[in-house]
């Protein structure tokens, strides 16, 4: 019987053997998994292994060829995807920081980070030296909003960004153009209804610059989130009078020109930007913060 063997690395160390098998051998399922490995069909540094054995860095894992064999519906197992040399596609979203554990991109409005047409699926389809580790987003941003997004290039990177995010640790800031004129600082803390529960938010919302705009003034606020909800801003905006601009959904009205939530069609989007991440002391090599571009289109409104 023909084996296939790999060396795991050090993002395929630390999980369940039958999380990296499910990967793999993506065309089979859980329990024929469950049976080749009671079969010895799979095994970890020779012998056979439990489905909950937990892997190491450096320990070796053979697999029975056939097992490795396309069906109709996976027609492409991971070990195929791509032949050897092959290089990977660009990454078509600009990149503002990168090193080996972690990836921020600045994302277009329009562009959602999950679904179809994504920059998950972008990144999912990447080829990488882990057999289960899978590069993504790490975090939410609206699909009509755009910037700083971060994507884990490593289990350690990620890892380390979630932990950090979950504990507050890593500083969000935002630029918007709500309409109205935020004349001052202001703190907003609200309870939001998301999925039927209510959470907690808080943000502090500084202006930057005021103009007129359609006979009706604006104001150029960064926004620091505390908290991670969905839509938080948009929403805080909206129960202070101060919708984003060009946000539909909250009564910001409609600005051509750009791409919103629901396509050029539906909505020509918002004027919302993640623009700057602070980040604690860390063994990752990031730097302190990391920034975003002004964006021209919003400082256009104030010239």
């Amino acid at each position: 019987m023909q084996r296939k063997e790999w060396t795991l690395g050090a993002d395929d160390a630390n999980r369940r053997l039958d999380r990296i098998l499910k990967r793999l051998l993506e065309s089979n399922s859980h329990g024929a998994i469950l049976s080749a490995l009671r079969k010895g069909l799979v095994k970890l540094n020779g012998k056979k292994a439990d489905a909950a054995a937990v892997t190491s860095e450096g320990d070796v894992l053979s697999v029975a060829e056939f097992l490795l064999a396309p069906s109709p519906e996976a027609p492409f197992a991971p070990s195929q995807k791509g032949k050897q040399g092959q290089k990977a596609p660009p990454c078509p979203y600009p990149i503002v920081y990168e090193n080996e554990n972690l990836l921020f991109i600045d994302k277009p409005a329009g562009v959602p980070v999950h679904g179809e047409g994504s920059v998950a699926e972008f990144f999912a389809g990447q080829k990488t030296a882990a057999l289960a580790f899978v590069p993504a987003p790490l975090h939410r941003l609206d699909k009509g909003t755009s910037g700083l997004l971060a994507v884990s290039k490593s289990l350690a990177g990620a890892q380390w960004f979630c932990k950090k995010i979950q504990s507050h640790e890593i500083k969000k800031f935002y630029w918007g153009i709500v309409l109205g004129r935020l004349a001052a600082q202001e703190e907003w803390t609200d309870e939001l209804e998301i999925n039927g529960e209510k959470k907690a938010a808080r943000t502090i919302a500084a202006p930057l610059k005021s103009a007129a705009f359609n006979g009706k003034e604006i104001t150029l606020v960064r926004f620091q989130i505390f908290t991670g909800r969905k839509r938080q801003i948009r929403e805080q905006s909206a129960k202070r009078g101060h919708p984003i601009l060009g946000d539909k959904a909250y009564g910001g009205g409609v600005i051509g020109g750009r791409t919103g939530d629901g396509g050029p069609e539906k909505s020509a989007g918002f004027f919302l930007r993640s623009m700057r991440m602070e980040f604690p002391k860390n063994g990752l090599g990031l730097p302190d913060e990391i920034n975003a571009d002004e964006p021209q289109d919003f400082l256009a409104f104030f010239k």
